[in-house]
């Protein structure tokens, strides 16, 4: 089903490769993996790693870090020798250049949220970013306890906007923890093709959604124009 603009009232996002690039924090813990592998004797390189992560994603592996991981060093000692080395700086994190622009046009016709799996402390980076403030409703997996694709984490934030599924969109990058739980709550959908999360494609109709765009300048052409 096509999106249905005139029945949209609250747009939710996904934070990471949705209005948040992830990039620079994502290639500096792989280079911090590929220093720390090398103390194992073990040869990794960012770019093979990150062809690891994108063919655990194409495989719907609900963390593909962690698969990747698992495909290197089978030792759980040596694993957690090497996610402690790989710290995930968080700081290297920053929005997309179009996300404020974004945010303030569609400020003026639809309220506003955040549904997403992040560690704690969101919605103080929000305020860094200087985000924070178009948000009415911002749930974190972290703080809340639950995390996506639990449909839980939708309904409480539905609950917490006054909202029924049909009067809200729901917009992310990957089909398993954004687009599928949504779009079984009712929710209507759209697919950001940014991070590895793009390269999962639909197998089934409860995973296709309703729209798909390449980045948020589109989303704007979609949910304004």
């Amino acid at each position: 089903m096509p999106l249905i603009i005139e029945n949209i009232r609250w747009v939710f996002f996904d934070l990471g490769y949705t209005l948040i690039n992830e990039d620079g924090a994502a290639f500096g813990r792989l280079q911090q993996v590929c220093d720390s592998l090398e103390e194992l004797d073990v040869k990794a390189t960012v770019p093979g790693l990150v062809k690891g992560l994108e063919e655990a994603s194409e495989r719907f592996d609900s963390s593909p870090f962690v698969s990747v991981l698992n495909e290197l060093i089978p030792s759980p000692e040596h694993q957690e020798f090497v996610r402690k080395a790989g710290r995930y700086p968080k700081e290297l994190e920053k929005p997309y250049p179009d996300a404020e622009p974004l945010l303030i046009s569609l400020a003026g016709r639809y309220q506003l949220g955040v549904i997403a799996n992040q560690p704690e402390g969101t919605e103080e980076r929000l305020r860094n970013y200087g985000l924070h403030s178009f948000f009415s409703v911002c749930l974190s997996s972290t703080e809340l306890g639950i995390a996506k694709p639990d449909p839980e984490i939708f309904r409480i934030a539905l609950e917490q906007a006054g909202c029924e599924p049909h009067g809200a969109v729901m917009i992310g990058d990957r089909i398993d923890n954004d687009i599928k739980p949504a779009k079984a709550l009712g929710m209507q959908t759209v697919r950001i093709l940014q991070g590895v999360g793009r390269l999962q494609k639909p197998r089934t109709d409860d995973e296709r959604p309703d729209a798909t765009v390449k980045d948020l300048t589109e989303l704007s052409g979609i949910l304004i124009d």
